[in-house]
């Protein structure tokens, strides 16, 4: 179990994503899980997530919504799958 659960509502947001991924890869303290939740992206976003899940499949969780849900159906299903003693919120 990680220390730190970071959820990440994604949707739409392909070109920003491996930036805001990339600074959490990058913090000094290790002791995290990411979990995203693609809320039904219409560009390639959950294709970028997915080939950061690839690469790092210990530190990442990858949700997707069928259908566009909705900000706060897609951070309650993160939540739903974090398993940190606490949570972090980050946006794509």
């Amino acid at each position: 179990m990680a220390k730190v659960s970071i959820i990440m509502g994604i949707y739409n947001c392909a070109p920003t994503l491996p930036e805001a991924i990339d600074s959490i890869l990058t913090q000094t303290f290790s002791d995290w899980q990411l979990v995203l939740c693609d809320d039904g992206s219409t560009d390639n976003t959950y294709a970028v997530a997915k080939g950061y899940l690839d690469k790092y499949p210990e530190k990442i969780i990858l949700l997707q919504n069928e259908t566009n849900m909705g900000l706060n159906h897609t951070l309650n299903r993160c939540l739903e799958a974090a398993t940190g003693e606490y949570v972090a919120r980050m946006d794509g």
